[in-house]
């Protein structure tokens, strides 16, 4: 459980409160960037849904950690802003080189290749977007990216290096301009009402997860909506807010939060 989540002490903490029932539906992951805080909520969430016997080791291969790992789980929702360029660019190079080189962990940069694209287009849910102005114009672009994911993704074999060149730089390409287009500085207010509304139909596949990074961000309106749904969550959902400036959420959220 929480083996990606390298040299962190609170991965052992989130573990004990799982397996000791303790864990709280409201919780604030904060702490520098890149320390990891993305990571631990979708790992919360994959661990929670999880239905195999050893509850969620990495290696678990039930249907639904499958579908966790790939980020493609349909019970969960992730909102807020992030530079999703330099991570998307990275992987993508890191995963070029290796199928260059024909290294022994091809597989593993092509996974986190995938991983950080999809935590772009995550944010973009039809769940989150419905009536948004820009629902048609950002479905386009999330189609093209969705077409092209797919000729890379697992258990596909993957196309002819050169080929495979091509795919990824046009999946860089479209990711920029999803990020640049329509991506917002703050999370707007009716996707907390849509999330909020998603959240109160009863899932049927264990708990559903709302993650929203960068929650300090914020505005005043979007906050209050927000703690309005943190006071009486619903029964099968988690929240999750990340941070890197603890100070900046609204002290009634913090305390509403583990």
């Amino acid at each position: 459980m929480f083996e990606n989540l390298v040299n962190q002490p609170a991965a052992k903490l989130i573990s004990q409160d799982i397996k000791n029932n303790k864990f709280a539906r409201t919780v604030l992951f904060y702490g520098n960037d890149a320390t990891g805080k993305l990571s631990a909520a979708l790992e919360t969430a994959r661990v929670f849904s999880c239905t195999g016997s050893k509850k969620g080791v990495w290696t678990c291969e039930c249907p639904s950690c499958l579908r966790h790992k790939s980020l493609i789980c349909s019970n969960l929702l992730l909102l807020g802003p992030r530079d999703c360029s330099l991570e998307i660019s990275a992987a993508k190079d890191s995963f070029t080189r290796a199928y260059r080189d024909n290294a022994s962990f091809l597989n593993a940069t092509r996974y986190l290749f995938l991983r950080s694209v999809r935590k772009l287009t995550l944010r973009f849910s039809t769940i989150l977007l419905s009536g948004d102005n820009n629902i048609s114009k950002i479905g386009s672009v999330l189609e093209e990216i969705n077409d092209n994911l797919e000729l890379l993704d697992f258990p596909r074999e993957l196309p002819p290096f050169d080929e495979a060149v091509k795919i990824c730089e046009a999946l860089e390409k479209l990711s920029f301009k999803l990020e640049s287009d329509f991506l917002y500085d703050s999370v707007p207010i009716n996707q907390i009402r849509n999330m909020e509304e998603w959240a109160h139909i009863k899932s049927e596949e264990g708990k559903k997860t709302i993650i929203i990074e960068n929650a300090d961000r914020m505005q005043t309106g979007v906050r209050n909506a927000l703690l309005k749904i943190l006071e009486e969550p619903p029964e099968d959902c988690i929240f999750i807010l990340l941070t890197s400036n603890k100070n900046a959420i609204m002290q009634t959220i913090l305390s509403r939060v583990r």
